[in-house]
């Protein structure tokens, strides 16, 4: 691991590269995301295994669409690495907020909708998808793997990591964001996937 760490915003579709042994920081404002939604912007991002990239999006670029872009850096996009531009097809209503790899090489995604209202509400999904299906030009779709729902707390879960068990299964971590309000809280949430589990759409496999 390089230790290096890449972070995405939203506001101004920029990637940053942070060095923690050295203190440098790289910015780069990828072309290909130029014309992103100005705060629908590189929500999910994930470097994989292999040292690829994918960034996906929050938003649409219109509110009738139900796609929303995504690119696949061959390597580093703050290097200068030159994306294929492919398309995400969420659940109705919800944005992809993270993602991870899995240690069979698939993407988990983090997927949130958000009810509005005083206070405002959300739910939550869990989707897989193979990145080797990327192609493209092409939609890339996901299969469903868990609603994040009662008994689990309902907030605004927008971060995702996973890690080996040491059993052979996997333990997901989310966390959500509070946005400094009072009816929101900041919840770390960890979801144990056993090897032997076989997730059909709900939680009752992750216990």
């Amino acid at each position: 691991m390089s230790g290096r760490l890449w972070q995405g915003f939203e506001g101004n579709n920029r990637i940053e590269r942070f060095d923690p042994r050295s203190g440098a920081l790289a910015k780069a404002w990828p072309e290909a995301m130029r014309g992103w939604p100005g705060n629908g912007g590189p929500e999910a991002m994930v470097r994989l295994a292999d040292g690829r990239f994918i960034v996906i999006a929050e938003g649409t670029h219109r509110w009738s669409d139900d796609e929303v872009p995504g690119l696949l850096f061959p390597s580093d996009p703050v290097a200068g690495a030159e994306p294929a531009a492919f398309r995400f097809v969420p659940p109705a209503g919800y944005s992809p907020v993270d993602l991870a790899q899995l240690p069979d090489g698939r993407a988990l995604i983090l997927l949130r909708m958000v009810a509005w209202g005083i206070p405002p509400g959300f739910a939550g999904k869990l989707m897989l998808a193979d990145p080797a299906t990327i192609r493209a030009g092409e939609a890339w779709r996901a299969e469903p793997l868990a609603d994040l729902v009662a008994p689990l707390p309902s907030d605004n879960f927008e971060g995702l990591a996973v890690e080996p068990d040491g059993r052979g299964g996997t333990v997901l971590w989310l966390i959500s964001d509070d946005n400094d309000s009072i009816v929101q809280r900041t919840l770390l949430l960890r979801l144990d996937w056993p090897a032997n589990a076989k997730a059909r759409g709900n939680l009752r496999a992750l216990r």
